[in-house]
């Protein structure tokens, strides 16, 4: 519909990882703290003070192998990082398929959408010259919608790059104590 483009997917691209499904949810799972409004935004004020070192923090969220990246700044159309797993022909690895797709905030728009048509459709029936004032909201939605979807679209290449940064970290921790299990016993 009308605001369907602003919630498509940011990019689709596969990795390949030495770490097994249950593996990578294991890891994501031990790995990430949970995402809320509280540690998003203590996150972002400690990224502040960290300057150039890390410049993206994930967070993991209710789903398994979905992962909600922490930048400095606020934007509700940041791409979250959808993971799928699939086994290839060759065994030893996984092939990740990445989606980076905005949070569905799709309802908050529409409701937003239907309530200023709504008041628009009250004032103009009450013969109020204010009737302009929500069509001004709709138009103002667009905008911000647009500039929030831009922005996210810049962030997308940062976002790719921690997030393979951090599957090696995670592949080399994880790998190096499951092979050192393996000799011990």
């Amino acid at each position: 519909m009308i605001f369907d483009r602003f919630f498509r997917p940011y990019a689709e691209y596969c990795l390949r990882t030495t770490l097994s499904e249950d593996e990578l949810k294991n890891a994501l799972e031990k790995e990430f703290p949970w995402y809320g409004f509280l540690s998003g935004f203590k996150t972002a004020m400690s990224l502040a003070a960290l300057e150039d070192k890390v410049k993206v923090v994930f967070f993991k969220t209710g789903r398994p192998l979905i992962l909600h990246p922490v930048k400095i700044g606020r934007n509700s159309l940041r791409g979250e990082v959808h993971i799928h797993c699939r086994k290839p022909e060759t065994a030893g690895e996984t092939v990740l398929d990445i989606t980076i797709v905005p949070q569905d905030t799709g309802l908050l728009v529409w409701i937003m959408f239907v309530f200023a048509v709504a008041m628009t459709i009250l004032f103009l029936c009450a013969e109020m010259w204010m009737a302009v004032a929500p069509l001004i909201l709709i138009g103002f939605q667009f905008v911000v919608l647009a500039m929030c979807r831009s922005i996210g679209e810049s962030e997308v290449p940062e976002i790719q790059r921690a997030f393979e940064t951090t599957l090696r970290q995670l592949e080399k921790k994880y790998k190096d104590n499951n092979q050192g299990r393996g000799d011990h016993e």
